[in-house]
């Protein structure tokens, strides 16, 4: 983790791998393979929670934990089915993670799961959110996770940020496309990936602008954090343009955060990098942009996930499935990344000849 941040990056987001994965074809058979004695039951939480204050050693000031709340164990997960409120021995094993995440200066997402249980986890989420995401909106220590690929993303999106505004506490969003079309309700999915596309790259445009409809716009925007997290280099592009627009104008409402999964598009991270050096270096290293407005380069973060085998083997498996067409992105990604190695083998020239590399290759 350390070499990630040598090389530019803000920090990590460091998941622990424990889940559970609903059958869809048979949702009792969760309760054939699990033993279900309150002994077990009070053990696999009890794993969970030392799992993510584990986790938490490994970070530093500034770092990610990410959860899922299904890997708590039956009992949560069958009050995640049902509707139910959090069993009282989760709400303490949560309030001992996140007095230790406030401790640390870190921060958790909450990771979105399949939609037999995410009604229940941003329900679960939110309340969450709205005790520990106070304080006037300088700082957020929960983030809920926003799948675009939904057809009702936006509605929960607007529903949230309504909440918070209304109740004066801080929203903090993820936003990803998604991860489970092969094991969820494909009716609430967006029919196209151009679908899902637009509302991802909507959804961003109208919290960066701040026009996001049932609550003020303008100066009066609520005060909101979100994270950026994904691999489409084309929304990843508009993104960061529209950041760098919206600042010069001054009219961002929202500076995100960016992050990718360490080893997939990693020419993205570097990119954004890139794009907030030639924005520093713009400023003339002052800091300060067009009509004397302050730069604010964006942080750019690293995912990884731990645990055994048999832990991270669901997220083994969809990464799987996200990375069929991993060689053609490899094969697209490739002249980007020999374009980094050369930019940056030519700045180290450049800093270590002083100039005088420059001087010569004008012939002088």
């Amino acid at each position: 983790m350390a070499q990630i941040k040598s090389l530019g990056f803000a920090g990590v987001i460091l998941c622990y791998g424990q889940e559970v994965q609903i059958p869809m074809s048979d949702p009792s058979a969760l309760d054939q393979s699990h033993n279900t004695t309150n002994q077990a039951l009070d053990q696999e939480l009890e794993q969970w929670k030392k799992g993510n204050l584990e986790t938490l050693d490994m970070l530093g000031s500034g770092d990610w934990l990410g959860m899922k709340l299904t890997g708590a164990g039956k009992q949560v997960t069958d009050a995640l089915m049902e509707g139910n409120d959090p069993p009282p021995a989760f709400l303490d094993a949560m309030e001992t993670i996140l007095q230790k995440t406030i401790l640390n200066n870190t921060r958790i997402w909450i990771d979105a799961e399949q939609q037999i249980l995410q009604p229940s986890i941003d329900r679960w989420t939110i309340n969450l959110m709205s005790k520990y995401n106070r304080g006037g909106g300088s700082q957020a220590i929960v983030y809920n996770t926003l799948q675009a690929y939904l057809k009702d993303s936006r509605r929960k999106l607007e529903h949230q940020l309504q909440r918070a505004h209304q109740e004066g506490w801080t929203l903090a969003i993820k936003l990803v496309r998604g991860a489970y079309i092969e094991n969820d309700i494909r009716s609430r999915i967006h029919d196209t990936k151009a679908d899902t596309d637009a509302s991802y790259n909507g959804i961003v445009r109208d919290l960066l602008s701040g026009t996001v409809t049932g609550v003020p716009t303008g100066p009066n925007f609520p005060k909101m954090h979100l994270f950026l997290a994904g691999h489409n280099a084309v929304s990843v592009a508009k993104a960061s343009k529209l950041v760098r627009e919206l600042q010069d104008r001054g009219a961002l409402k929202v500076l995100p955060e960016f992050g990718h999964l360490q080893g997939m598009a990693d020419q993205l991270g570097c990119e954004l990098l890139q794009h907030g050096e030639d924005a520093v270096r713009e400023s003339g290293g002052e800091g300060v942009g067009k009509g004397g407005k302050k730069v604010v380069v964006p942080k750019v973060y690293k995912c990884l996930t731990w645990g055994s085998v048999q832990q991270c083997m669901q997220y083994l498996v969809r990464r799987a499935v996200e990375n069929r067409g991993a060689t053609g992105a490899v094969r697209e990604g490739m002249p980007a990344l020999v374009g980094e190695l050369k930019r940056r083998g030519w700045d180290v020239l450049m800093r270590r000849g002083g100039g005088s590399t420059a001087a010569a290759a004008n012939g002088g």
